[in-house]
């Protein structure tokens, strides 16, 4: 099955000076997604202000206390993982209309 890339835009929880804590609770948590496509997400961009301010590796998705959504639990990925989003050009992972996109790693 081939791994898929979520990118998660924060716009409204985005602040300079959040602490990597703080960014990691606003980009884990209660989103609506679709329960068996998270199956094959194991990484996650945070975006804000036009760039990937964090990339995490997921080690599971939980279903949220809001009704029908998820969270994940993770971390923040490798060096080398991080590298990669963090330098990419932008306009490719984010969707028009909203803020979640998959991105299929085939």
């Amino acid at each position: 099955m081939a791994k898929e890339v979520l990118s998660i835009k924060i716009s409204k929880s985005w602040q300079p000076g959040l602490t990597p804590q703080a960014l990691y609770d606003v980009t884990r948590r209660s989103w609506k997604l679709n329960r068996s496509r998270i199956a094959t997400i194991d990484t996650v961009l945070c975006i804000a202000e036009n760039e990937v301010k964090e990339v995490y590796t997921v080690n599971e998705w939980v279903e949220s206390m809001d009704e029908g959504r998820f969270e994940f639990v993770g971390r923040p990925a490798s060096e080398e993982i991080r590298q990669h989003w963090m330098s990419m050009e932008l306009s490719g992972l984010l969707n028009k209309n909203g803020h979640l996109r998959y991105i299929s790693l085939d």
